[in-house]
């Protein structure tokens, strides 16, 4: 199990949100850097770094941090928030990011996620599937999860077939009440051959370990390290 701590980034400062609510925010450290600095020095090589401003209007504040943890040459990033054209993803790329997280220029723009599938490498590429249950159905988010549109979840999938997909249930992510395990079993009995990244949810190691047992070999991380309901050595050991 590859375990990616996470660092949400709003307005330089790492924070968390309730469901993706900007409303309900809780601020954790006010030095990016220093969080990745502690997460690099227990071990952790994988991290996801969210920037929130960017994921919500679509402008990236916080270059600066990410500039500055990428200097932690060790770590292998996956970052997203905000990106919405070839040339961002490329120019990350440049700068030493290892996966681009591409989330609601994807579900807004259907050429643009073509263009993409055409255009960079899909290991490269993460796309984030942001999903509200809705009658059943898994319909996906956009905007920092601002916006539902009427696109299903298993649909988008059907239809490009992404290599790397992080899915994460709104309603979960942020009340460590556990992930949301029937619909990430759905996507790996549908499409057992993609890297479905679990997130949302996840309070314990027991439902890291019950991600792993259907499949999910990569699991991210985040209230539940900045609450101490899991320890980072705890953590380490998964």
């Amino acid at each position: 199990m590859r375990i990616f701590p996470a660092i949400d980034i709003k307005d330089g400062t790492c924070v968390r949100l309730t469901q993706g609510n900007f409303e309900s925010v809780t601020k954790y450290n006010h030095d990016p850097l220093s969080q990745a600095e502690l997460f690099l020095k227990h071990g952790f090589l994988n991290l996801h770094i969210v920037d929130l401003n960017g994921a919500k209007d679509g402008q990236r504040k916080n270059i600066s941090q990410l500039n500055e943890i990428l200097s932690l040459t060790e770590l292998s990033i996956q970052f997203g928030g905000g990106v919405r054209t070839l040339n961002e993803i490329r120019n990350l790329l440049k700068l030493g990011v290892k996966r681009v997280v591409v989330g609601t220029s994807a579900v807004t723009n259907f050429d643009f996620t073509e263009t993409i599938l055409r255009s960079i490498d899909l290991n490269s590429i993460t796309f984030a599937l942001d999903f509200k249950v809705i009658d059943g159905s898994p319909l996906l988010a956009s905007h920092g999860w601002q916006q539902l549109s009427q696109i299903n979840l298993f649909d988008f999938m059907e239809k490009f077939k992404p290599r790397n997909v992080l899915a994460t249930d709104i309603d979960k992510d942020g009340l460590l009440q556990g992930p949301n395990t029937e619909v990430y079993k759905e996507i790996k009995s549908f499409f057992p051959e993609i890297n479905l990244i679990g997130s949302g949810g996840i309070s314990s190691i027991a439902d890291i370990k019950a991600l792993g047992e259907i499949g999910i070999e990569e699991v991210i991380v985040g209230k539940a390290i900045y609450d101490k309901k899991i320890t980072l050595e705890e953590l380490a050991a998964c």
